[in-house]
């Protein structure tokens, strides 16, 4: 469940903006997951909030992401982020989890430009993904999400990737991931 050799060259040739845009879309492509599930958690609408104004800011390429630490700081503070003895066995808690550590690792990709941490987000969503094709007949959501990476960094067959197009593509997948999720779980 690796990202595929080809991104993962795109992201390091690419420069800053590509692995961006990159982690912004992985991100994208969880958010409704979060936000759907825990949204109308008592007590949550503060980290709801922080999520959404992150991820948004993410797609801003001229946001340089001032704070990165202390908002990766505040991210590790989140309930999905804190070891437990079981550890995560609930399924939304599991993919809440997993949407939390790839913003994580977006937003210290935004800060640093740096391309491993848009490869750690990718990773992640790839995981998340293959455990949902596990858990959920016919799903093919793995091979979906190797799709959406090869989009986010090379594009159309000319290498240009419509970064509109692409927000708009990611927020569709991401409803789509969150209504298999509700089915799956009867939330």
């Amino acid at each position: 469940m690796l990202v595929e050799t080809d991104v993962t060259e795109g992201l390091e040739t690419k420069g800053h903006d590509a692995t961006r845009i990159y982690a912004a879309a992985c991100v994208e492509r969880m958010a409704q997951i979060f936000t759907g599930f825990r949204g109308s958690d008592p007590g949550r609408e503060a980290d709801v909030d922080f999520f959404v104004t992150l991820a948004q800011r993410l797609w801003d390429l001229d946001d340089p992401i001032e704070g990165a630490v202390d908002a990766v700081d505040a991210l590790e503070e989140f309930q999905e982020m804190q070891p437990t003895e079981t550890g995560l066995t609930a399924t939304v808690d599991i993919y809440c989890f997993y949407s939390v550590l790839a913003l994580r690792y977006a937003v210290l990709c935004a800060a640093s430009g740096d391309p491993a941490e848009a490869v750690r987000c990718g990773h992640a969503i790839l995981t998340a993904m293959g455990q949902m094709d596990q858990n959920t007949p016919g799903g093919e959501f793995r091979a979906g999400e190797h799709a959406w990476q090869r989009r986010s960094v090379l594009g159309d067959g000319n290498g240009v990737v419509d970064v509109r197009a692409l927000q708009e593509g990611c927020v569709a997948e991401s409803r789509e991931r969150l209504a298999a999720l509700r089915r799956r779980t009867g939330k």
